[in-house]
């Protein structure tokens, strides 16, 4: 498995804190499971395009887990806005994707919520703030979360203090919100052509969007694909994540939803009971041993 996620912020909310990662719920299972660091992005880095992330960055991760495992494919486990790039990989290259699992991804940006209103082009000029900026800045990132639910940002800290007898809750408090403050630039030309295509004109669905000179046609993803939704989601909202399975040419596609929020599902003390089990289920079937790995008697 191998984890492509977001550039917004950090992966480590994927392998949150013991007994409640999803990383470390995986290997006990049996899956080998790699993730992309992407490290943070400086000035350096704000001319890289999608062209860059696909080919020059996500291929060479997948080239080199191919390469360590022995084995001709693996399965692609997108996340969020990492999940949007992963899908337009396997789109570009589907040989090396045998399963695709998208968590919480936006695919029909159409009816990504508030984050489509916030981002149509009478109202957000993409271009100049790249333009000024270079990469995005790390505040407006923060705020733009924020501002999504004000009045839960608030609520969460009288929560807090209403809780603070109970240590497992700080501990876990505490780490999300030091994940949460963790964020990072977004890579400025990646941006602007995130926005452009994808909320601001939609061609990521509609097979429209080109990257490094090829379009990208999600019907040209011909492998199993789980679609995995939060219910509760205001960053992927579930009609943005629905239209996954009818865009895909696969003849194994399925669906999770769960009842929870965008992060719930990699973070709340229910996902290791109720959330992951479901998915291992999926995954295990369409998986195979290694090459050279030994069957235990």
């Amino acid at each position: 498995i191998l984890f492509v996620y977001s550039l917004i912020n950090r992966y480590k909310i994927l392998d949150f804190l013991p007994g409640r990662s999803l990383i470390e719920f995986l290997v006990e299972q049996g899956f080998v499971v790699y993730c992309i660091d992407w490290g943070t992005p400086t000035r350096a880095d704000q001319d890289l395009t999608w062209d860059d992330y696909l080919h020059r960055y996500l291929d060479r991760c997948v080239q080199v887990v191919l390469a360590e495992t022995g084995s001709p494919h693996l399965t692609l486990y997108g996340y969020c806005m990492g999940g949007t790039m992963a899908l337009s990989y396997a789109a570009l290259h589907p040989a090396p994707v045998g399963n695709f699992v998208a968590q919480a991804v936006p695919v029909d940006f159409a009816n990504d919520g508030i984050l489509t209103r916030w981002t149509e082009r009478q109202f957000f000029n993409a271009d100049a703030l790249v333009d000024a900026e270079g990469n995005v800045p790390i505040a407006l990132m923060e705020s733009a979360f924020r501002y999504m639910d004000p009045i839960g940002t608030q609520q969460k800290w009288l929560d807090f203090f209403k809780k603070i007898g109970d240590p497992a809750f700080v501990e876990t408090f505490l780490a999300m919100e030091e994940w949460a403050g963790d964020n990072i630039p977004f890579p400025g030309e990646v941006y602007r052509q995130y926005l452009r295509d994808c909320y601001q004109t939609n061609a990521f669905c509609r097979g429209e969007m080109q990257v490094g000179g090829r379009r990208v046609e999600l019907r040209q993803i011909t492998c199993p694909v789980l679609t995995v939704i939060a219910d509760r989601d205001n960053i992927a909202p579930p009609a943005s994540s629905e239209p996954l399975p009818r865009l895909v040419a696969s003849p194994d596609t399925a669906t999770l939803r769960f009842a929870t929020g965008h992060v719930g599902l990699t973070a709340s003390s229910r996902a290791r009971r109720e959330y992951w089990p479901q998915i291992v289920a999926w995954l295990g079937p369409r998986s195979s041993p290694l090459p050279g790995a030994t069957t235990p008697a």
